[in-house]
């Protein structure tokens, strides 16, 4: 896991073992030793409160179960974040490699599972692990390395913001860590959780995006590729800067949303660097391309993965 490791895995429903509808993403990225994990679920119907997180790896088909922490739930959405030292693992006898997948239980039989590696996922499969006990003097080792990683999270998360958006000072962010409850024997890694009003404080677009995504329903519209986005109605362009509200006259852009009732705001990475796009559906022509472009719309992706754009539906799309 030398060096920067990203990727995105989805989380589906499960009933009776079962898999269901796609119920959310996580998003995992490795760097420094330090690995950062979003968890966003959405439309799920639980009656509690919130759900603990796992990671879990595999010895032959049992799925071992790290609790990371909790996530709250409300209205069936949950959105949460987490940062620990990959070398915690080492505490329940694994390491970042051994990591195949996330488990999430839920009501009786009901439970959310991801995974990145191949293998059976079924609820009497999954084990929790132990924690090795440490001693006085682990103890104190590890809580000193606890802080020494929130102000290294801090630190690179600023430097981060800074350069994406050129700014000099940056807010402080106030990380809480997710404690572990004194009477659970199931004792959890030692992640820092970081609050969502914090979580969002990044710049421009990205701030942007991540907002709308709290909010809109998230999907993955282009067959094969990993770009995110949201489903926008028009009033949502009034999340945009001020000086981007134009765009919701324009006539390419309203002609799409009432033909099809949205447009799409999205999200996708080119050479390690993140940029946001607005999309309009509609369906490739010639004549259709020649308008697209004279109002700002100059590029398209087809929606499925086809060899010929001419007939396929997709969006038109222009960077911001």
């Amino acid at each position: 896991m030398a060096g920067l490791q990203r990727f995105i895995t989805y989380i589906y429903k499960y009933q009776n073992d079962e898999k269901m509808e796609n119920a959310g993403f996580a998003k995992i990225e490795i760097r420094n030793g330090i690995c950062r994990i979003e968890v966003h679920i959405r439309s799920i119907s639980i009656e509690q409160p919130e759900a603990t997180v796992y990671l879990f790896a595999r010895n032959t088909e049992i799925m071992q179960g790290i609790p990371v922490g909790s996530i709250a739930v409300s209205r069936g959405n949950g959105d949460v974040r987490y940062s620990f030292e990959t070398k915690e693992l080492s505490n329940f006898g694994k390491t970042m490699e051994d990591i195949e997948g996330i488990f999430i239980p839920l009501e009786e039989t009901d439970y959310l599972a991801s995974q990145w590696k191949e293998g059976k996922i079924m609820k009497n499969l999954f084990r929790i692990i132990e924690k090795n006990t440490p001693s006085a003097e682990e103890k104190a080792k590890e809580e000193k390395q606890r802080e020494e990683q929130k102000e290294q999270v801090i630190q690179e998360e600023k430097t981060e913001q800074k350069e994406e958006a050129g700014e000099v000072k940056q807010k402080e962010k106030n990380v809480v860590p997710q404690e572990a409850e004194a009477n659970n024997p199931k004792q959890p890694i030692q992640a820092t959780e970081l609050p969502q009003e914090e979580f969002f404080e990044e710049a421009g677009w990205e701030r942007i995006f991540r907002k709308l995504r709290l909010k809109l329903d998230v999907f993955f519209p282009f067959e094969g590729q990993k770009i995110e986005c949201v489903r926008m109605q028009l009033s949502d362009l009034q999340e945009f800067p001020r000086k981007y509200w134009y765009i919701g006259n324009n006539s390419f852009l309203l002609h799409g949303f009432f033909n099809y009732r949205h447009v799409i705001f999205g999200e996708l990475e080119e050479e390690e660097q993140k940029r946001y796009f607005i999309g309009v559906p509609g369906v490739f022509s010639n004549q259709e391309r020649v308008m697209a472009a004279m109002f700002g719309f100059p590029e398209f992706r087809t929606a499925q993965n086809m060899e010929y754009k001419t007939g396929n539906f997709g969006y038109w799309y222009r960077i911001i």
